[in-house]
């Protein structure tokens, strides 16, 4: 019982006017680690932790030359392919009209028929590996899915990463808004909290609009309940890990 009292007390702080204040630690609405599918050296790292970018920016670079000159490569093959492509075509319509004269037999026309559809494939092939090619030029650079603010750079210019097996973690993202603030709150507590309410957060003096985002539905290691709240702090820059307080209406 004493356990319970002196639990709640730290989650519950205090109760004004039909509000509930509970302390709580501010964390990230999201994290990610970016890597690429492509291997290669790398050849820049435009930010370092800390950095705040917007969705798009470039984070990573691999040296793109190898990328770009299979995408040449490729593009010649596929110009080739589509010129025999082409030449079976006509081809086959000269083979259909003299068959429909009944100069060759159907026979030949099946030969020129095969011959066709294997230009055709063959050119069909040829698109995809520019296709191919084209992407792994994307995937050697690593950009920003949101705006956000950057936790960890793991490489550095003219290291490889190998990602034929297993991607290399190479940047740490984090959503910076909105952000989360997360009460451990005590079973008896949870009467009255639901998703979709609105909330007050404050962070050192400072008041924050937002609502609760989940109300746990299992207990932690000490029987307790996790309550997330959502709440954009705008320009400012919040990090995960600060106390805050939030003031749950009723």
């Amino acid at each position: 019982m004493q356990r319970f009292i002196a639990s709640f007390a730290f989650c519950l702080l205090s109760t004004v006017a039909g509000a509930t204040e509970y302390s709580s630690v501010l964390t990230w609405s999201q994290r990610v680690v970016l890597s690429t599918p492509a291997s290669g050296v790398v050849s820049a790292t435009p930010v370092d932790a800390g950095t705040r970018v917007n969705q798009g920016q470039l984070l990573v670079q691999l040296d793109d030359r190898p990328f770009k000159s299979a995408l040449r490569d490729a593009t010649a093959q596929a110009h080739k392919y589509k010129l025999n492509r082409d030449e079976a075509e006509r081809e086959l319509a000269r083979t259909r009209e003299l068959y429909d004269r009944r100069v060759i037999s159907v026979h030949d026309l099946q030969l020129q028929e095969i011959a066709f559809a294997s230009a055709e494939s063959d050119y069909a092939s040829a698109q995809a590996a520019v296709d191919t090619a084209r992407l792994n030029l994307e995937y050697s650079s690593v950009r920003a899915p949101f705006a956000g603010l950057v936790l960890e750079v793991a490489v550095a210019p003219g290291q490889t990463v190998i990602n034929t097996q297993q991607a290399s973690p190479m940047v740490t993202l984090a959503r910076a808004r909105p952000m989360t603030a997360v009460a451990k709150v005590e079973a008896g507590a949870l009467a009255g909290l639901s998703a979709g309410q609105a909330a007050t957060i404050q962070v050192d003096g400072q008041r924050y609009s937002g609502q609760v985002l989940q109300v746990g539905a299992e207990p932690d290691a000490d029987g307790r309940y996790a309550v997330q709240v959502s709440f954009d702090p705008g320009d400012t820059l919040l990090r995960a890990g600060r106390p805050a307080r939030v003031e749950i209406g009723p």
